[in-house]
């Protein structure tokens, strides 16, 4: 039986407490210190019972970062305990993490709620190394087999929103990820900015030729960017970023 299948029906018969919402819940993953938090936000106000959910993170294998033991704290320990769904699961060039929990314990019975657009930590993970750890609906986790994509239930309803925020730098120095690297023409760069300034970046070939090129007023964060070139000719090319008066070269390989 498929995982979202088996949580669903372990609480179809539960009494489901009052409800107050027919919107979407959305998942983000953040740093916070050396751990990542996991964010739920609903769309409406919600304090019923929140049934099942699922979500996997992935992270790059050859980075030698890893993932502690999740831990839950305060009430949403108690409306959804969260397991590890089996172990790490490496697929390419990426280590997946699934987890997954069930609740039956209404939300009023703890006297809090889900309230519409505000984020609910419902978990931490601690991280061991540098590496970029995201929650993800790929083709991986969407394959029937592994059946990982992010899902939620809530009072035994389908609810589930988007991934509002995938991506979190274990460690946020400024440093640049490109992954995979050599790579097949298709890869996805990554790199983050403590303080705001603006920021130019380029791709460029063997030739000088610019083939992508962004410029981002007084941004702060973490940018990331999918990248395709399998319409170009293979060889070597460079990411530049310029930030803070300073700019940075890093050679990219399309095999």
């Amino acid at each position: 039986m498929k995982l979202r299948s088996a949580l669903t029906a372990m609480i179809a018969a539960a009494t489901i407490a009052p409800v107050a919402s027919q919107g979407t819940v959305d998942i983000g993953l953040f740093r916070n210190g050396d751990k990542l938090e996991v964010r739920l936000r609903p769309t409406e106000n919600f304090n019923g019972i929140v049934s099942s959910i699922v979500f996997a993170v992935r992270w790059d294998r050859n980075s030698g970062a890893s993932l502690g033991t999740l831990t839950q704290t305060g009430a949403p320990a108690q409306f959804l305990p969260l397991a590890k769904s089996g172990a790490v699961r490496e697929h390419g060039a990426f280590n997946y993490q699934v987890y997954a929990g069930f609740g039956m314990l209404p939300l009023t019975e703890l006297e809090t709620s889900l309230a519409a657009g505000s984020e609910t930590v419902i978990a931490t993970l601690p991280v061991t190394g540098k590496g970029e750890f995201e929650i993800v609906n790929d083709a991986f986790t969407g394959e029937a087999a592994n059946n990982a994509n992010y899902y939620i239930s809530l009072g035994g309803r389908d609810l589930t929103g988007s991934i509002y925020k995938g991506l979190a730098t274990a460690e946020e120095d400024g440093s640049v990820s490109i992954l995979p690297n050599p790579n097949n023409g298709q890869f996805t760069f990554s790199f983050s900015v403590g303080v705001a300034t603006d920021v130019t970046i380029e791709v460029v070939n063997s030739l000088g030729q610019v083939v992508f090129n962004d410029m981002l007023r007084n941004f702060e964060g973490t940018y990331r960017k999918e990248m395709d070139l399998t319409s170009m000719s293979n060889g070597v090319y460079y990411l530049k970023i310029k930030r803070n008066g300073e700019t940075s070269t890093h050679k990219i390989v399309y095999r």
